[in-house]
């Protein structure tokens, strides 16, 4: 039994004629006469009969076409399978990046393109940096988000974004008509701080270090989401990552912070096997997502040099 054979008996069940089974294949109307003799054969019954200018399929041939039937669905779903593996629109995606960034950010910046994915199936995870290096290096994850560089034979590491850390206010704040905020002017604010496993945390703790301020820790927090709902509310301020309570809108005074503090965002993907198609379109939606943040291409060398980096 012949594939050829098969697609002859398959294309006259549904067109009820040779010749129109030949236009479909593509092939004469001898050749298809050929197959299904040879076809018959095979079988050792017949399969059609002839009424008039039609082949009518005997009940033998109808039993068969059933299950002809779903083999050629089932091989029409693989070549649509298949085109949309190479077009990036089928797959399984995970991603694996620290609170400030899944919380809400990645949301916000993946949704379009997963609204428009429909067979992409994606999973977030929300990760300290140091436990996202050993994901992407067992392969348990596809794409690493992470604020630490990754020193791992098996992982590879790239920075896409550098982002600047800001002084966010509540409303009527008496710094809020400052252009910018200095550390030296948190000296006695009560501040909202983040968690001690939160990298950030050692970034800004830095900064306050070198400027000889000591931080008036008033609340502590898991997110820096959470502390943007804090100063929202008036219950002190905080420094958080430029990204970060962008959906407060007015309820949220937003300053820049001198001296300049800037992280590092840093891309993992496992070395030991190149990334899936689906998680190259992802990553190329994730670097047109951080780009209006990166601030690489904006820092002048004097503004460079007054930046506290990690």
């Amino acid at each position: 039994m012949k594939i050829r054979q098969l697609e002859a008996f398959h294309a006259t069940i549904e067109t009820g004629s040779v010749t129109r089974a030949g236009e479909k294949l593509r092939i004469s109307q001898p050749a298809v006469s050929k197959l299904l003799r040879a076809f018959a054969q095979t079988c050792g019954f017949q399969l059609f009969v002839r009424s008039g200018s039609r082949l009518v399929p005997t009940l033998e041939a109808r039993l068969l076409a059933v299950e002809v039937e779903r083999m050629f669905s089932g091989t029409e779903r693989i070549a649509r399978l298949a085109n949309a593996v190479r077009n990036r629109e089928w797959g399984e995606v995970s991603v694996a990046a620290p609170a400030a960034f899944a919380t809400r950010y990645l949301g916000q910046v993946l949704a379009p393109f997963l609204g428009s994915q429909p067979d992409l199936h994606f999973t977030l995870q929300s990760r300290p940096s140091p436990q996202i290096t050993e994901l992407v290096a067992s392969q348990q994850i596809d794409i690493g988000l992470s604020v630490l560089p990754a020193d791992h034979p098996h992982v590879r590491a790239e920075i896409i974004m550098r982002f600047a850390m800001i002084c966010v206010l509540p409303v009527g704040h008496p710094l809020a008509d400052r252009q910018a905020v200095e550390i030296d002017d948190l000296r006695d604010e009560p501040f909202i701080s983040l968690a001690r496993d939160d990298c950030s945390l050692m970034t800004i703790d830095r900064a306050f270090q070198m400027k000889g301020v000591q931080k008036r820790n008033h609340i502590q927090v898991p997110l820096s989401e959470t502390a943007c709902g804090f100063v929202a509310n008036g219950a002190g301020v905080s420094i958080v990552p430029s990204f970060v309570g962008l959906d407060y809108g007015d309820r949220l005074i937003r300053k820049v912070l001198l001296p300049e503090t800037a992280m590092d965002v840093w891309l993992l993907t496992p070395r030991t096997r190149p990334p899936s198609l689906a998680a190259e379109k992802l990553i190329e939606f994730i670097r047109a997502g951080v780009a209006p943040f990166d601030q690489r291409e904006v820092a002048t060398p004097s503004r460079a040099s007054r930046k506290t980096t990690v």
